[in-house]
């Protein structure tokens, strides 16, 4: 798929509007065990060598190991930048209902190995969705060899092409629909308002946005012209995957740079009107006050 983030439409139907997993899948172990596969890819931009290394992230053996525990990572970072990400919501009233569909829940379930192996379940299941999805959208996997159809040509491309595109296309309108309906119901608590990021203030939102799609352009040229050097191919179907994946790894470079510098307390934050202070003046405010958790 040319678009990573589009796998996460496969999960969809393990996920409650209100951002839980059914049952007792793990909704962000789900997303970003759909992602998984591909981030060997985005480390190639930085490290070239992890390229092939797709082949073991994509195969039954990588989904239930290596992928398994690339979640981990990704669901790491995630409840790292979740509270930066909110920030750059200008609006108090937009990160309020945002909150309340990703802010996480209590594990209240005996012992901890039971949300481990739920954890790693929906892990699992995350990724196998992607790498069965990829094997009917790549000439080189074993789904085209189940259905040699795929690769007969219509309008000069190949019929597995229009299921890269179209498919990504649509699993991204399905994606930015289950979004939509899930902050239209999201109904935010005035208990939670304290936990509520505060925004950047107005001079700072737009430096930072302007940063982020500076380090997202850079490497996505920069991954580009590589590409172009070693096959000598500057195709718009030859450069797309190549920007997606430099650009993917210049934002969450910059993200992560960008959650640092949030998280020190070193950018002013505006004033939240839903989010009275929760210790009153002098008091620092607890770690369960800021929000926690992860879903």
């Amino acid at each position: 798929m040319p678009f990573t983030l589009s796998h996460a439409a496969a999960v969809l139907p393990g996920i409650r509007r209100d951002g839980t997993g059914r049952g007792r899948l793990v909704a962000s172990a789900l997303v970003a065990g759909s992602f998984a596969p591909d981030v060997t890819y985005y480390v190639a931009t930085v490290v070239p060598a992890a390229m092939p290394f797709g082949r073991v992230t994509h195969s039954a053996l990588g989904v239930v190991t290596v992928d398994v525990a690339t979640t981990c990572v990704l669901v790491t970072l995630w409840v790292l930048l979740r509270e930066p990400l909110l920030a750059l919501l200008p609006r108090a009233s937009w990160r309020s209902r945002v909150y309340a569909v990703v802010r996480g829940e209590v594990w209240r379930r005996p012992g901890p190995w039971a949300p481990a192996g739920w954890f790693a379940l929906s892990a699992a299941i995350g990724s196998a969705t992607h790498v069965v999805w990829d094997a009917f959208t790549h000439f080189d996997r074993w789904g085209m060899r189940a259905l040699p159809v795929l690769g007969e040509k219509l309008a000069g491309f190949p019929l597995y092409w229009y299921a890269q595109y179209g498919g990504s296309a649509l699993a991204l309108t399905g994606i930015g629909w289950f979004t939509a309906t899930a902050l239209r119901r999201a109904n935010p608590a005035p208990t939670n308002a304290a936990a509520v990021p505060p925004g950047l203030t107005p001079r700072q939102l737009p430096v930072v946005l302007g940063l982020l799609a500076l380090c997202a352009a850079a490497v996505a040229v920069y991954r580009c012209l590589r590409w172009y050097a070693f096959y000598g191919d500057a195709s718009v179907l030859g450069l797309i995957p190549s920007a997606c994946f430099g650009g993917g790894t210049g934002l969450t470079l910059g993200l992560l740079a960008y959650a640092a510098v949030w998280r020190s307390g070193r950018l002013g934050r505006t004033a939240n009107p839903a989010a009275p202070d929760p210790a009153g003046p002098g008091r620092k405010v607890t770690r369960a006050q800021r929000g926690g958790g992860t879903r």
